[in-house]
């Protein structure tokens, strides 16, 4: 029967399109399913992130995946968060970093599942002068250090930036010739570096998110107005390591791959029965 004997998905979040989270940790993956899945609702295994629900991931008969994607193993979430994760039969996450975050506040260990790629490569081009920072606004604050970079353009759910939606955002990375990438939050994923690189455009970054490393070759991370400064200096080699960057991502980030990685973790679930060990 294989991998897929005997498992419909139960995505039990509330479908958003507006939130990266659902977009690439549920809606991408779940179009690639070669299995049953339906939203909203438990299945065998269940899928819950963010908050989750403890009381109903403890009562389940059947397989409980919990994704963690952000630190709030503390503060006014801490309780869903350490209850989720007590319930669950397989933890994932998004990065290395938030893997040793879930094992340093729970103990146990979680599936590295990268978030795939969502949208389609643009030809690299360095073309004009227009620095853009793209995020949420919980990165915000990242960019202080960088808010007199001349023709710097923000797209964000903040206010005086752009508004945030799927189309600006689109928008203002085709009128982009460089994009900055700060973030608050060492144990993010790959997808803003991911997403501007498939969009054409060269990337510079102070780092601070081991998840970019990786992209080292393909952009530039260090002092930012040296790197601004190179990328408008030398566009034609700007655009040969968008290139390569691009190739990367469609080898490393592919919804098909990723989805596989979550079957794997769907399927590891199978020999769940009876939770009344994790009932806490």
């Amino acid at each position: 029967m294989g991998i897929s004997a005997g498992i419909r998905v139960g995505y039990c979040v509330d479908p958003n399109p507006a939130l990266a989270s659902f977009r690439l940790r549920v809606a991408i993956p779940a179009a690639h399913l070669p299995v049953p899945h339906r939203f909203g609702v438990t299945g065998s295994p269940t899928f819950f992130y963010k908050d989750g629900n403890p009381t109903l991931a403890r009562s389940l008969r059947t397989g409980v995946i919990y994704d963690v994607v952000n630190d709030h193993f503390s503060g006014s979430r801490a309780a869903n968060y350490h209850g989720m994760a007590a319930a669950a039969d397989v933890l994932t996450t998004c990065s290395e970093v938030m893997r040793e975050v879930v094992w340093r506040a729970t103990g146990r260990d979680a599936v590295v599942i990268d978030d795939p790629y969502e949208n389609e490569c643009s030809p690299p081009e360095v073309s004009g002068n227009v620095v853009l920072w793209f995020g949420h606004g919980a990165n915000i604050s990242s960019l202080k250090p960088y808010a007199d970079l001349p023709n710097l353009v923000i797209c964000s759910n903040v206010p005086g930036a752009i508004p945030w939606t799927p189309q600006s955002e689109a928008d203002c990375l085709y009128s982009a010739a460089v994009v900055l990438l700060t973030g608050n939050n060492p144990g993010a994923s790959t997808n803003r570096m991911v997403k501007a690189l498939r969009a054409g455009r060269f990337v510079v970054t102070p780092g601070g998110v081991p998840s970019w490393e990786q992209f080292r070759d393909f952009c530039w991370i260090g002092d930012v107005n040296e790197g601004v400064r190179w990328a408008l200096n030398n566009r034609e080699e700007a655009c040969l390591k968008i290139a390569a960057g691009q190739a990367y991502t469609s080898e490393r980030f592919t919804p098909s791959s990723i989805t596989g990685r979550w079957m794997e973790a769907f399927a590891s679930t199978s020999g769940a029965a009876t939770r009344s060990s994790k009932a806490g």
